[in-house]
């Protein structure tokens, strides 16, 4: 019997040191069962996006530009200055009578500024679709056709939905809408369209356009 212990030894440490191997090489094999996920690659971030609004310059006779910053994905702040001028065109309405009145011409001009938040779904800055709200604030005179003036404020809120892509991860591109209200500070007749964005307290759609450059 002890003649055989250095043979058991021996068998023992030999079944030891194949053991040891073969979990070794296990170990630094990957599972075939495991799924290897791709996962897209992040964006460039974008920080600032200067845009401009070439639709509302076509339709409510406004120009104005968008500042966006978005310091941290998702969420970001918008603000948006603009210089508005507009008229009416004299026309006639009838009582009901049938008696005629001449509304006379009116001019309106003015400017002001939006503040919104927008919450962007996408990542890396002002991508995807997003949805926000925003304060609208202005000055106006109102100028009749014989030369009164009449100085008024508008105060309103606004909510806005879309979609904004960065082509290239540099060019702006958003297209939404929304809709808005506006409290005027003076009460003034009701106006031809697009005057009474300005002039009339009410609800308005509100159509989005921009163009624009991220950096």
């Amino acid at each position: 019997m002890i003649r055989s212990t250095p043979c058991v030894l021996s068998l023992a440490l030999a079944a030891f040191v194949s053991f040891a191997t073969t979990a070794r090489t296990a170990a630094a094999e990957p599972d075939s069962a495991v799924d290897v996920v791709v996962r897209d690659p992040v964006p460039p971030r974008r920080y600032v996006t200067v845009e401009w609004n070439p639709l509302a310059l076509f339709t409510i006779n406004k120009v104005s530009a968008n500042v966006i910053v978005a310091p941290v994905d998702h969420h970001a702040l918008a603000f948006s200055p603009f210089y508005a001028w507009t008229s009416t065109a004299p026309i006639f309405v009838f009582d009901d009578a049938g008696n005629p009145t001449r509304l006379p011409e009116q001019k309106f001009k003015g400017f002001g500024a939006e503040l919104g938040y927008r919450y962007y779904f996408g990542e890396g800055g002002p991508r995807g679709f997003f949805v926000g709200p925003s304060l609208i604030a202005g000055s106006f005179d109102a100028t009749a056709q014989d030369g009164t003036k009449t100085h008024f404020f508008d105060l309103g809120l606004a909510a806005d939905a879309g979609y904004q892509m960065l082509l290239a991860d540099r060019v702006a591109l958003s297209l939404g809408g929304g809709v808005q209200y506006v409290w005027t500070t003076k009460s003034i007749p009701d106006q031809q369209f697009p005057s009474r964005v300005y002039a009339n307290r009410g609800v308005a759609p509100r159509l989005l356009l921009s163009l624009g450059w991220a950096f």
